[in-house]
């Protein structure tokens, strides 16, 4: 994976994080969304002691709103490769919430969010 960049949405916790890690500690560069700036904070430290000179970054934004998905989307574009799309969003929600658009929130994450990419 080395001179690699790794596209990760979700990386903030479980799977996402745990693959982000890794990766960075092969030699990708990680680049990743977050909804919550501390969470996006603490992985950007782990990624950073992974991997120091990769210059990882962060896309703070809510993958579940579409002008969250196109701003980040376009953020993304702007990247001058990617290499490895790990397309992992999810929230857990333990109420029915619906996302700007009426959709309901939880199924519009895993389904809708990847648009950005």
């Amino acid at each position: 994976m080395e001179g690699k960049t790794v596209i990760i949405t979700g990386a903030t916790s479980g799977i996402g994080e745990v693959a982000a890690i890794r990766l960075a500690e092969r030699g990708a560069r990680i680049v990743f969304t977050a909804r919550d700036t501390a969470r996006a904070d603490a992985t950007m430290q782990k990624l950073r002691a992974a991997n120091p000179s990769a210059g990882h970054a962060m896309h703070i934004g809510d993958l579940s709103r579409l002008s969250e998905m196109k701003r980040i989307g376009a953020l993304l574009a702007a990247e001058p490769k990617i290499d490895v799309l790990v397309n992992n969003p999810r929230a857990l929600v333990n109420r029915r919430t619906d996302a700007e658009h009426g959709h309901e929130k939880t199924h519009t994450l895993p389904h809708t969010a990847y648009l950005a990419v």
